[in-house]
């Protein structure tokens, strides 16, 4: 069969594990089996989903139509053959059924090629609108007239807005729709559809625009329908929302601006506006517009656009990006989105997300288990906690007399509830600071007194009267009022302390009580974190009522009022297994999905099942492009074992000194180095500062460091790259001092002379002694047995140590030395997890001497390759 031996139609030619990978891929999506995909980074991994997984939905829908039209002649044939029989009664009941089941195979058919016409029509209006739009839009009006309309719809809401607080007022009939369920119900009339879905998921939103840019290079680019799914927060283009920065927040205004567009406006032949009919005091989104909308949605489908493009096209067609995203779902054939989007349920409801029997490919599914952990972890601040208190207080206090009783009973609740929780993190003695303690829900609502409660209701009715948002108007509106009266409450309060605080000093001076003011003032909430930290309080509560046995509550007391309070999910497997059980198919695809182990059991919850089909994919670059070698001695001699113990010594900082200087004397171009954290980074700087290897390795190496702070890593790596490329003197290359599992280890590109050397110094394994940690390993223990608490730890170190090792080979001519610095690294069970590429190279048990020899022959080697060529 055609089947059995699948063309892929690759842009260019295929690599032997390009093509395994399709192969796979393709015959594991047909037999709707589970996957676990290893191709190391830069392999062409992503190509090779959308070339294997678009081809199989080319043939699987080409199956489709010919099994329907193969069944619809079929039964033509048996009416035809019909005859007549003794049993009337029960040829005709045949004959009415099969009947009926032409008449649903004949709709199927015809609603399948329907869809082939419908999408060349919409070319056609598409080919046409760019037409129109070149030769009309003119960008300088379009801009002048919006902000005029907006300057009078802002005079509006002023006008309407002033000394009117019925916006704040919870009422319980003021419930929110569900999310959209005007547009869906407007834009979205014949949701049924009856193609299969490719969901492909993916670690961060730019990892999807890659997505898109490889599916542009395929042949199926002129008839495959693409759509991104994110979050108003990355969608939105109207700048009066997207200012409340928040993603709750912008949802809720964006909702309340659709509920506007009511109101009515009168324009004259010359477009300006006659007559606005006031009906609610604010004003509909100039973006929510269906016709546009719908634009922007064929274009989106057409042209396959990624994030960005659909942001610029939407400004341009003054349509709504995200709702766009929304409507075009149900017309694509891929849907594109982020790990958050699909791990959490709640994302998944709100995108009207549907995997029941569509296929779900989840790339970097190394970082999987992570997402489920953060989609469930609902975290709330002291600072939260503190901020909600002030402004629920004062809100109750004000408004006392225009709620009813039940709602005022409910508040109260509330109130309680959040006083309670922020005891918790307020320690009454001295001792309790710097404390981390971890409950079970059952003992954490009775330690902090709210067992007596049903949270359910009272977490119903907050979102029903959507307190959230109005207590955030409130802040918008009062903060000034709540922190003077704030600041005379605790003026009052502590004068009398305060007093007795002055009478013991003899000589204060005006600067100290200054000082003191200052302190006091700054602790005030601001009305940023009382917008946004009921949403925090909320989410943490819904969490306690489930009461999962699999769920803990941690609380972290610290002095510098960064206490918080958390939830943890011990089995994030349990969450994972209703996706895993609605889905046709499930892959998990990565670069490094080392150890396998942790897949397979998110994969399978503990279960026996048979489906699980594990490909390990080589590296595009020959065996001999990677040396790989775990170092056991150092240049002294001395054993290399940086266990916490031991990494402080001098001797253990020495060796690595002489290290550092030893292999940038031999490397070319490029060194990065990886170290287990940033405390151990500067201490390791220090030593070599002190104990002049600064100098040594500066003749040959221009040394750099990894910033703490986001917005400089990219000063650093052009730095970086500039002085690797730019040798002068003796000078070879750059070394990188880097962190693991910072800023540099995962997603950057160290490729050719830019990383030919990766070196990671010592085991990074987080934190035994951490209470989460602890919790989670004696939970695996307990549930599983068989040590998986240690295998757990033992996965987490090595998970971030393959992600360092990806950072360099990044395609076929590419080559690179891999230095694993510590005895530990030629364990047979260390070994083991490390990526399958550079197993095929490694060497164990390694003397310094021996690493030195083999790392300079390896790169005479190149070199003399290099000339050759």
């Amino acid at each position: 069969m055609e089947d059995m031996n699948p063309v892929f139609p690759f842009p260019f030619q295929a690599y032997d594990i390009q093509k395994k990978f399709m192969r796979e891929l393709y015959f594991t999506i047909k037999n709707s089996e589970l996957g676990i995909f290893e191709s190391p980074t830069g392999t062409g991994k992503s190509l090779s989903i959308c070339c294997g997984a678009l081809q199989w939905y080319s043939d699987n829908r080409k199956k489709t139509i010919q099994d329907i039209e193969n069944d619809i002649t079929k039964i033509k044939t048996d009416l035809k053959n019909l005859t007549d029989s003794e049993d009337w009664l029960q040829a005709e009941y045949d004959k009415i059924k099969k009947n009926q089941t032409l008449t649903e195979l004949q709709f199927k058919l015809d609603k399948i090629k329907k869809q082939d016409e419908l999408f060349n029509e919409m070319k056609n209006r598409v080919a046409k609108q760019k037409s129109n739009s070149n030769n009309n839009f003119n960008g300088n009006q379009f801009s002048n007239s919006n902000k005029i309309d907006k300057e009078d719809v802002n005079k509006e809401n002023i006008l309407e807005t002033e000394g009117n607080d019925d916006d704040l007022i919870v009422d319980i009939c003021d419930k929110n729709s569900s999310d959209d369920e005007e547009l869906d119900d407007d834009l979205n009339e014949e949701s049924e559809h009856l193609a299969v879905k490719i969901y492909i998921s993916s670690r961060t939103h730019s990892q999807l625009s890659q997505f898109i840019g490889e599916v542009k290079r395929t042949v199926f680019k002129e008839r495959i329908r693409v759509v991104t799914l994110a979050s108003r927060q990355h969608y939105c283009i109207n700048s009066d929302v997207t200012r409340l920065k928040n993603v709750n927040l912008i949802n809720e205004r964006c909702l309340d601006m659709q509920k506007c567009k009511t109101k009515s406006t009168s324009v004259g032949d010359d477009g300006k506006v006659l007559k606005r009919t006031k009906t609610k005091s604010c004003s509909g989104c100039p973006y929510y517009n269906q016709n546009n909308i719908t634009k922007l949605k064929e274009r989106l489908l057409v042209d396959i656009m990624d994030m960005e493009d659909l942001v610029k096209c939407g400004k341009e067609l003054k349509a709504c990006p995200y709702y766009a995203a929304r409507m075009a779902l149900d017309d694509a054939q891929v849907v594109l989105l982020s790990h958050a989007g699909i791990v959490n349920s709640g994302a998944r409801s709100g995108f009207s997300i549907k995997l029941k029997d569509n296929i779900l490919i989840l790339d970097e599914a190394h970082g999987l288990t992570a997402a489920l952990e953060n989609a469930h972890s609902a975290p709330v601040s002291l600072k939260q906690l503190s901020s909600v208190k002030t402004y629920l207080n004062f809100y109750i206090n004000k408004y006392r007399a225009r709620l009813n009783s039940k709602n005022l009973l409910l508040l109260n609740q509330m109130n309680f509830v959040v006083g309670k929780l922020l005891g918790i993190l307020k320690p009454k003695i001295e001792k309790e600071q710097n404390d981390t303690k971890i409950y079970t829900l059952e003992d954490f609502v009775i330690k902090s007194e709210i067992d007596h409660l049903n949270l359910r209701p009272l977490v119903e009715f907050c979102k029903e009267t959507r307190l959230a948002p109005k207590l955030h108007g409130f802040s918008m509106r009062y903060t000034q009022e709540v922190l003077e009266e704030e600041n005379k409450r605790k003026t009052i309060n502590q004068k009398s302390s305060f007093e007795n605080f002055i009478s013991k000093i003899k000589k204060t001076d005006d600067k100290v009580v200054e000082e003191i003011k200052e302190v006091k003032t700054s602790q005030l909430p601001t009305e940023t974190s009382a917008g946004s930290g009921l949403y925090a309080v909320l989410d943490f509560l819904d969490m306690l009522c489930d009461r999962s046995e699999n769920g803990r509550v941690l609380i972290q007391i610290a002095e510098d009022n960064t206490s918080q309070l958390k939830y943890l999910l011990l089995n994030t497997a349990e969450h994972f297994a209703d996706i895993v059980s609605q889905c046709r198919s499930v892959i998990l695809a990565g670069g490094t999905m080392e150890p396998i182990s942790e897949f397979e059991s998110l994969l399978t919850n503990n279960r026996t099942v048979e489906r699980v089909n594990i490909v390990k994919c080589a590296h595009v670059v020959p065996e001999d492009n990677v040396l790989a070698v775990c170092l056991n001695k150092g240049p002294s001699n001395g054993n290399l074992n940086f266990s916490y113990e031991n990494r402080m010594s001098n001797e253990l900082l020495n060796e690595v000194g002489r290290l550092l200087r030893n292999v940038s004397s031999i490397v070319p171009g490029g060194v990065v180095c990886f170290l287990p954290s940033y405390a151990y980074e500067l201490t390791v700087y220090q030593h070599l500062l002190n104990n002049k290897f600064i100098d040594s390795i500066s003749k040959k190496k221009v040394i750099f460091r990894e910033p703490k702070s986001a917005t400089e890593v990219e000063q650093v790596l052009q730095k970086f790259a500039t002085a690797v490329r730019k040798r002068e003197g003796d000078r070879t290359g750059a070394l990188l001092l880097s962190v693991v599992g910072g800023k540099l280890s995962e997603g950057l590109n160290f490729s050719d002379d830019l990383g030919r050397c990766v070196i990671v110094i010592g085991m990074p394994y987080p934190n035994v002694k951490s209470p989460e940690l602890q919790e989670k390993m004696n939970y695996l223990n307990r549930t599983i047995g068989n040590a998986a608490g240690n295998q757990y730890y033992e996965n987490l170190c090595m998970k971030a140590v393959n992600q360092c090792i990806g950072r360099a080979v990044r395609h076929a001519s590419d080559y690179a030395c891999v230095l694993l610095v510590d005895e530990r690294y030629s364990r047979p069970h260390t070994t083991a997890a490390l990526p399958y590429f550079v197993q095929k190279s490694l060497l164990t048990g390694c003397t310094f001497g021996q690493t030195i020899g083999s790392i300079a022959r390896f790169f005479s080697k190149h070199k003399e390759m290099k000339q050759k060529n």
